[in-house]
């Protein structure tokens, strides 16, 4: 779990994932309102992209673009994002509200004023920065709520980097926002409150114009969320009337391989592909042979060989997976 954590030096695409310590359900209905807000206000201080997201009781999955240019910010966005995480009230590490901020940058010492800019751009556009805000905010929410104390995560995130293009990233999403439906926490996705699909339905514009990015040829935002939605279902996608979640028997999809049949998206996703989630680096093979991809790879101490995935031959789609050796035993609800 030491190893080095694949970041890109422009913009990237990644797929994260953390765990409640002892798989406890930390995440409860009430709980999850209060998740919900704090990644918005984590992404919005670092300067993130949120693309999609499923917070479940005892784990969550996020998908978002970062650009470590986001920290060549000016005064006033340094302010404005200071505000989005702090409110109206003083962070602890500098005592300062987004006023006295706002002051301390424009009349105060340029040693004083340099300092702040520094430690608050450090921060952004960063992948564990991002991260470290996301889970600190709300555990520090969570233990004044319930008189405890101590870290709520199990461990160390995953992140996986994925090549960012729109089908990709579309099927990422889709992965992600079927999470609930898979754990026969509801039949439909839409019917699950705490997902980035559900809250792009109730209005929320950011996450709608993420998912009309990896429908580039639709005509506008609700052809894009049509497309969507037809992705993540599919034939027979919703859970099974005993509640226990969609599945399909891996054997029935070989024998479909084998018959010439064309395997589409939606019967990928229902795979619960574990290469979402616990390789290194996800994209096609040019990409992870000589693009962004392999120059990520190569910055590790033992750089992990690729492989194409060999459902997903049609469509060029190679892993660098190092993680099944460290993987943990997986919530039999999800």
């Amino acid at each position: 779990m030491g190893e080095i954590r694949i970041k890109t030096d422009g913009p990237g695409v990644y797929h994260i994932t953390s765990r409640v310590i002892q798989k406890r359900r930390l995440l409860a209905e009430g709980q999850r309102e209060v998740w919900v807000g704090a990644l918005h206000r984590a992404a919005e201080f670092s300067g993130v992209e949120v693309i999609t997201y499923c917070v479940l009781e005892t784990h969550f999955h996020i998908l978002v673009r970062i650009d470590p240019a986001a920290r060549n910010c000016d005064d006033a966005t340094l302010v404005r994002r200071y505000r989005a995480l702090y409110g109206d009230t003083r962070a602890q590490w500098s005592g300062l509200n987004a006023d006295e901020l706002a002051h301390t940058l424009a009349t105060g010492s340029p040693e004083a004023a340099e300092h702040l800019r520094d430690r608050l751009r450090r921060r952004m556009g960063d992948v564990s920065e991002f991260m470290r805000t996301l889970r600190q905010r709300y555990t520090r929410w969570f233990n004044r709520a319930h008189e405890t104390a101590g870290t709520l995560w199990a461990e160390r995130f995953g992140s996986v980097l994925v090549q960012d293009t729109p089908w990709l990233v579309g099927l990422i999403a889709a992965y992600i926002d079927l999470n609930a439906v898979r754990a026969g926490l509801a039949d439909l996705p839409e019917n699950y409150r705490w997902c980035g699909y559900t809250e792009a339905l109730a209005g929320h514009e950011a996450l709608q114009s993420m998912i009309a990015r990896c429908f580039p040829h639709t005509k506008d935002t609700t052809e894009a969320l049509a497309h969507y939605r037809l992705l993540m279902l599919g034939k027979g996608a919703a859970a099974r009337g005993d509640g226990t979640g969609a599945r399909i028997d891996p054997e029935r999809l070989l024998e479909a391989l084998e018959n010439g049949g064309e395997l589409q998206p939606h019967e990928l996703l229902r795979l619960r592909v574990r290469y979402f989630s616990e390789g290194r680096a996800l994209g096609s093979r040019d990409w992870m042979e000589s693009g962004e991809g392999a120059r990520c790879l190569e910055r590790l101490k033992c750089p992990p060989s690729h492989k194409p995935i060999e459902v997903m031959d049609n469509a060029d789609l190679a892993v660098a997976r190092t993680r099944s050796r460290y993987r943990a035993i997986e919530d039999p609800r999800t």
